[in-house]
């Protein structure tokens, strides 16, 4: 087996409520690692079961023989705080860096855990913040009566 390289993960299953069809998550990976010259080895895809993380773990079992790791997105990490951290220390004791395509990040030193977990955190309470953190449009943007001050103006 050839020594070095970044190896793609993605994933079966809908990334933060929208699903990318694989072969789109394959070329977002593939793009962010040109772009960064990080020479590119395959992607595994991991199992369309909720939670699951098995073909994430064997790829941290295969970092000795790594770069590194690119995520499509930094979303397709366990959910699990713990499991999380205890990837992140894997990645960065054995030397190697993590990326997440989608995000344009990289984890490189113990500080980036901060920036990642940061994101996840902030993405966690949007379904408690008005509007469940979507921007809805309306056919009149700036409020209901928006159409009658531009008339009243216009005259």
């Amino acid at each position: 087996m050839a020594e070095g390289g970044y190896r793609g993960y993605i994933v079966s299953r809908p990334v933060r409520g929208s699903h990318f069809p694989q072969r789109v998550q394959n070329l977002v990976v593939r793009d962010y690692a040109q772009r960064h010259k990080l020479p590119f080895r395959l992607s595994v895809t991991e199992y369309a079961m909720a939670g699951c993380t098995m073909m994430f773990e064997s790829l941290l079992d295969e970092l000795i023989g790594l770069d590194g790791i690119v995520l499509f997105s930094l979303f397709v990490l366990p959910a699990h705080h713990a499991r999380r951290l205890r990837a992140y220390d894997r990645v960065l004791a054995a030397g190697k860096t993590m990326h997440a395509a989608l995000e344009n990040l990289v984890l490189a030193r113990r500080e980036d855990i901060g920036t990642w977990e940061d994101i996840i955190g902030v993405n966690a309470m949007l379904p408690a913040t008005p509007f469940g953190g979507r921007y809805e449009k309306t056919a009149t943007p700036l409020g209901a009566d928006a159409e009658q001050t531009i008339q009243a103006l216009s005259s």
